[in-house]
C-alpha cells in the first residue's frame, strides 16, 4: 500500500513540475539522489487513503460487536421457545383430558358445520336469508383445536336455529326483495318469489341462484310454464305451477333445450333455403288446391245445366266451343271438343310439375346439408382431434338439421302435390266426360 502511495505521489510531483523549469537531466539526479519532494496533493491523497482506512476498521468492529449481540439474543429466545413448546404441550395434554367425551361432540359438530354450509351455499333459501354461514367458518375452528377457545352452547344453539329454519322454510312460498343480476349485467333491486328450495320467479320469469346471488335465466322456459310463473307472482290464493324436483337439474335441462328456432338455425344456410322453398311451394299447393275446388263446383253446376254454357269455368268453354261448331260431322265435333279440353288442360295443372320438382328436390338439398356438415365435422377432427364432442357438434348438427329440413318439406308437398294433381284429373274427367256425352248426343240426333 505505501509504495502505490509512493509512486502514486511521485507522479503527482512529476505532473506538478513544469517541463520548462527542470531538464531530464536535473529531474534524473533528484530521482536518483532521493530528493524528490512530495507535492501538496499527494500528502493531502496519503492523509485520506489513511483515514477512510481507519474509519473501516471502526466500522468493522462495530459490525462485529452487533453480530455477538444478536447471536446471544437468538440463543435466548430459542431457549425460551423449547420452554414455551414444552409448556404448551403440557397444556394441550391437560385440555385433551379435560374435554374426555366432548371430543366427540366437537366431531359431530364439526360434521355438522361442514354438512350445512355446504346445504345453504346451495340452497336458493339463502337468497331470502343472506351470511347464514358467517359464523360457522368461527364454530368450526374451535371445533377442529385451531383456536385457544372452547365453542359456547350459544354457538351451537345458533347452528341449530339456522338448521330448523332451513327445514320450515322448505315447506313456505315467500316473497322479498333481493338484488337480481339482469341479462344485461346490471344489478336491479325486484320482488322475489321463492317456492320453497325449488323454484324462484321475479316478475312473471325464472331466476337462479349462485355464487353470483340472484340472476335471471339467460333463456326461458316454454311459454306455459311462464304463465304458470306470472300467476304464481302476481296471485294471492292457490296457483297451478310446475316445480323443479331436482332443485335446478331439469330446468337447466329444458333452458339448454334448443327451441325450434334454434333448430333451424342450426341447419344454416342449407337448412334456410329448403325450408324458404318449402314454405313458397306449400303456399302454391294450398292455393292451387282451393282453385282447383273452386272449378270442380263451378264445373258440376255447368253439368246439370249444360244447355246454357258459361264462359267462367272450363265446361262452360268447352260446351260453347262444341255449339260453335258449324258441321254436323261428329269427327269434326270431337275434334273440336278435343282441342277445347286440350286448351283447359294447361290451366288446370299449372304449378303441378312445380311441387313435383319441390317434392324430389327438398331431400337432394337435405342430402347437400348433410355432406357439407360431415365435411365441417371431418375438419374439426382433423385441426382438433375427436377428444372434445363440442367441436364435432356443430357440424353433425347441420348435418342432420338438413336431412330433416328436407324431409319436412318433401313429405307435406307430396301430400299436397297428389291432392292437387287429383282434384286436376278430377276436372279433366268430367270434361272428357261431358264431351262424350255430347258427342253421342249428337249422332243421336
Amino acid at each position: 500500500m505505501k509504495r502505490l502511495l509512493s509512486i502514486v505521489a511521485l507522479a503527482a510531483a512529476f505532473i506538478a513540475v513544469p517541463a520548462q523549469s527542470q531538464t531530464v537531466d536535473q529531474l534524473l539526479e533528484q530521482v536518483r539522489s532521493g530528493s524528490f519532494e512530495k507535492s501538496e496533493e499527494a500528502i493531502a491523497l496519503e492523509n485520506q487513503f489513511a483515514a477512510a482506512g481507519a474509519g473501516k476498521i471502526n466500522l468493522l468492529q462495530q459490525i462485529r460487536a452487533q453480530r455477538a449481540s444478536l447471536e446471544a439474543t437468538s440463543e435466548t429466545l430459542e431457549n425460551q421457545y423449547e420452554q414455551n413448546s414444552v409448556a404448551l404441550n403440557a397444556v394441550r395434554v391437560a385440555r385433551e383430558r379435560s374435554l374426555g367425551d366432548l371430543k366427540e361432540l366437537f366431531g359431530a359438530v364439526q360434521q355438522v358445520v361442514g354438512e350445512a354450509e355446504a346445504t345453504f351455499d346451495g340452497s336458493i333459501i339463502s337468497a331470502q336469508f343472506p351470511n347464514r354461514t358467517a359464523g360457522f367458518a368461527e364454530i368450526s375452528k374451535k371445533v377442529s383445536n385451531q383456536s385457544n377457545e372452547l365453542v359456547s352452547a350459544a354457538e351451537i344453539e345458533s347452528l341449530w336455529k339456522a338448521m330448523f329454519n332451513e327445514m320450515v322454510q322448505q315447506g313456505k312460498v315467500a316473497k322479498f326483495n333481493a338484488s337480481v343480476a339482469t341479462a344485461g349485467g346490471a344489478r336491479e333491486e325486484q320482488e322475489v318469489v321463492r317456492v320453497g328450495t325449488f323454484n324462484l320467479i321475479g316478475d312473471g320469469k325464472f331466476l337462479t341462484y349462485g355464487a353470483g346471488g340472484v340472476a335471471d335465466l339467460p333463456k326461458q322456459p316454454d311459454g306455459r310454464y311462464l304463465a304458470q310463473a306470472t300467476n304464481l307472482f302476481n296471485g294471492s290464493g292457490t296457483a297451478e305451477f310446475a316445480l323443479d324436483p331436482t332443485l335446478g337439474t331439469l330446468l337447466e335441462a329444458a333452458v339448454e333445450s334448443p327451441s325450434l328456432g334454434d333448430r333451424v338455425a342450426q341447419g344454416g344456410t342449407v337448412g334456410y333455403i329448403i325450408l324458404s322453398v318449402g314454405a313458397f311451394a306449400a303456399i302454391v299447393a294450398i292455393i292451387k288446391i282451393i282453385t282447383l275446388f273452386g272449378v270442380a263446383a263451378a264445373v258440376k253446376k255447368q253439368a246439370a245445366d249444360p244447355e246454357s254454357p258459361d264462359d267462367k269455368n272450363p265446361l262452360g268453354r268447352v260446351l260453347q266451343a262444341a255449339a260453335d261448331t258449324k258441321s254436323n260431322d261428329t269427327e269434326a265435333v270431337e275434334l273440336r271438343l278435343s282441342e277445347a279440353i286440350m286448351k283447359e288442360t294447361p290451366k288446370l295443372t299449372s304449378w303441378l310439375m312445380f311441387l313435383k320438382i319441390v317434392s324430389v328436390v327438398a331431400p337432394l338439398g337435405g342430402l347437400l346439408g348433410t355432406v357439407l356438415g360431415m365435411i365441417t365435422t371431418f375438419q374439426s377432427i382433423t385441426l382438433f382431434g375427436a377428444g372434445d364432442p363440442k367441436l364435432m357438434a356443430g357440424g353433425i348438427s347441420e348435418a342432420l338439421v338438413t336431412t330433416v329440413c328436407g324431409l319436412v318439406v318433401a313429405i307435406p308437398i307430396v301430400l299436397l302435390h297428389t291432392a292437387a294433381a287429383s282434384k286436376a284429373k278430377r276436372v279433366e274427367e268430367i270434361l272428357e266426360e261431358q264431351s262424350a256425352g255430347m258427342v253421342a248426343r249428337k249422332i243421336e240426333g
